[in-house]
Order: C-alpha cells, then structure tokens, then sequence
C-alpha cells in the first residue's frame, strides 16, 4: 500500500500520526527516530472504550524529549460530555506531558473553566486515565452564578459529593 502525502495538509496529518503514535504508545525504535521532532498547531483526540470523544488535546507547538516525553507549549485540552460539547476547557502555557504514564505536568498557570466556575493556579498534575487535576499553588475558584453557589451550599450533601480523606 502506498500513500500520498500532497501539500502542507498532507504533511501536517502525517506529522499528527507521529505525534499521536509518540503520545499515546509506539516501539522503542519510531520514538528513537521522532527525539527532537517538533510539529505547530496540533491537535490529538481521546475516545473511551464505547469510541465517544473524551476529550481534545491542543499545543501550539511540542518537541518530543530523549525520555519519550513530549513538551508541549500553549496547551489546551477540551472534555466533552456524551451530546459532545465541551463541558470544561483546561488551558496551561507549557507542560509536559509523559505518555507512559499518561500524564501532564508543569509548573507554570493553569486555568480550568467549566460552565459555571473558573479555576486557576499555578503548577499542575493531569492524570489522563482518571480526569485527574491536581493544582500545586495559589488555587482560585471564581463562580460566575452566584445563586448556583448558594443553592448548592445550603442543600445537603449527597455521599458521593462527601469529603472523603
């Protein structure tokens, strides 16, 4: 089988290939070839086991590291609900993200909008198996309804959303 990769679009979709492969698993010998490899405005996709999108993860730029560890700069992950609309955006000048443990890093802001409530800080973890965010300094939460925040304070609590040490 042979492909044809034809101008710029044809370039940027194989160099995405790459990238995916190097992010999300591949031999040892393809990530040997791709250290130092950089791609521009990217972009890779999630899907859960029944193949509904999870979630998008952007960069402007990103370099693949001698560790297999891809450094991405101008990140932006979008998570979706089932009707596949995003329902939280996850924006982070700089992380780095190690794919054998699935999971991104940094030290730099962060920020966490979902519908109601903006989120940020300064240094991160993001376990992407679990959903996981982990903000390390200076954590801020600012709610955008107000009333939202005060129907929720005053109902009782339901066992999962108990604090659970």
């Amino acid at each position: 089988m042979t492909l044809a990769w034809r101008g710029r679009r044809g370039w940027r979709v194989l160099v995405v290939l790459l990238l995916a492969f190097a992010l999300w698993g591949g031999n040892d010998r393809v990530e040997a070839q791709l250290t130092g490899q950089t791609i521009r405005e990217f972009e890779v996709p999630e899907f859960d086991r029944d193949n509904r999108l999870r979630y998008r993860l952007f960069g402007e730029f990103a370099r693949i590291l001698d560790n297999g560890a891809v450094d991405i700069t101008e990140m932006r992950v979008d998570f979706y609900d089932a009707d596949r609309q995003v329902e939280m955006r996850v924006t982070a000048d700089h992380c780095v993200y190690n794919r054998q443990r699935r999971q991104a890093e940094s030290e730099g802001p962060i920020r966490i909008a979902r519908d109601n409530m903006v989120i940020t800080g300064k240094g991160f973890s993001w376990q992407a198996d679990d959903g996981r965010f982990e903000i390390h300094q200076d954590a801020k939460v600012v709610f955008r309804d107000r009333r939202a925040v005060a129907e929720h304070q005053t109902r009782p609590a339901k066992p999962e959303e108990e604090d659970t040490p």
